[in-house]
């Protein structure tokens, strides 16, 4: 069973039963992500007619709300448990898609669902990154996490293409109903197991001490705002290459099949060798996909340049987090916790501000996949 998963092969000891719980939520969670996390941009764009700075804006209002968000998030879960968080997330998940749909009457809605996005985050992610840095073992935390990683590949091999099918043949309504109807039933494992839980006090002070023992971590953290325009701009360029949903399922589907075995071997690597080699090597191969991402112009273009993405992504993603991982266990979990999802927040933040503006000054996709590679070079002070 996935709750009691252990590949003698692949790890040293057999993961904790907290760990076992994470990967079936997640497995559960990602899988009705999948279904609709390629489409909400294409939504924005296409449906609702968003111009491409309008579609930066509705996600600077996520993470403006997330910023702050994520300190009482942070508090709830030491205080609540991590899987109480986790499952309190659920509620403003499902009133996200809701009021996504609904804005196709009354725009105005889209801000509340841009809220319900950032609140849902606030309480998901202290929730999960605890949880994997409390129960994850020091000498395979790389292996333990690149299966998360490859659970979310798997979920990504089916949920685009799934979705895009829905999309095109039943509209988004399905789309979104759906996804909703199967992310319900990602809490379920997440309690197999009582959760045993010392509430523990956060002070927003131990994280702020962080970001001023680590600003060039802080600076490496940054680099997420290329993940942002992964999310979200990429996606809308493979719409408008492919012009069709299940054909964009299509392209998310292939590319998510080769990055899942990259995900295991990667995971195995990063437990055996220097991390900030991988790290370096991950962020300059990354860069250099952003910018060949200029040449993209057929599908076959496309779905070559989604699968290196996903791989170079992979390369320092896995690492990255493992490092993360390790030193919010080595410390104080939530504080480092909120330290690192802060920091990603500004990356994501400014690359909405920036990518905002030189999309309206320029109107050129290729300006973006510019500012994609320089975000993607700041993992390398990780």
């Amino acid at each position: 069973m996935l709750l009691n998963y252990h590949l003698p092969s692949y790890f040293s000891k057999k993961v904790r039963a907290e760990i076992g719980e994470l990967y079936a939520s997640s497995a559960i969670a990602n899988m009705a992500l999948s279904i609709t996390l390629v489409f909400e941009p294409i939504f924005l764009y296409s449906i609702l007619h968003f111009t491409v700075p309008q579609v930066f804006l509705f996600f600077s209002l996520v993470y403006a709300v997330y910023i702050p968000g994520i300190i009482f998030g942070g508090r709830f879960a030491s205080l609540y448990g991590y899987k109480h968080a986790i499952a309190m997330s659920v509620p403003f998940q499902i009133l996200y898609w809701v009021v996504l749909l609904l804005a196709r009457e009354n725009p105005g809605l889209v801000f509340v669902a841009a809220i319900a996005y950032g609140l849902q985050k606030s309480l998901y992610w202290p929730g999960f990154h605890a949880l994997m840095a409390r129960y994850a073992d020091k000498g395979q935390v790389g292996r333990e996490f690149s299966v998360i990683y490859a659970i979310i590949s798997i979920t990504q091999i089916l949920g685009p293409l799934f979705g895009g099918w829905l999309a095109q043949h039943y509209g988004m309504t399905a789309t979104f109903i759906i996804a909703a109807l199967v992310y319900c039933f990602s809490v379920m494992p997440l309690f197999a197991k009582r959760e045993e839980f010392i509430p523990k006090a956060y002070n927003y002070k131990d994280t702020w001490q962080l970001f001023k023992t680590f600003p060039k971590k802080f600076l490496g953290y940054v680099g997420f705002g290329e993940e942002l325009l992964v999310l979200t701009i990429w996606p809308i360029f493979i719409f408008l290459i492919v012009k069709n949903f299940e054909k964009t399922g299509f392209v998310a589907t292939g590319a998510s099949l080769i990055a899942t075995v990259l995900a295991l071997i990667i995971g195995k690597i990063t437990d055996q060798y220097t991390k900030r080699i991988l790290i370096k090597l991950g962020a300059f191969f990354s860069a250099l996909v952003w910018v060949a991402r200029v040449t993209a112009s057929s599908v076959w273009n496309v779905f070559t340049l989604d699968t290196l993405s996903r791989a170079s992504k992979e390369m320092d993603f896995i690492p990255i987090s493992t490092v993360t991982y390790v030193r919010a266990e080595s410390t104080h979990v939530m504080p480092y916790v909120v330290f690192f999802e802060q920091s990603l927040s500004v990356g994501k933040i400014t690359a909405c501000l920036l990518g905002m503006l030189l999309f309206y000054l320029t109107g050129s996709f290729m300006v973006l996949f510019i500012l994609g590679g320089l975000y993607s070079l700041l993992y390398m002070f990780i």
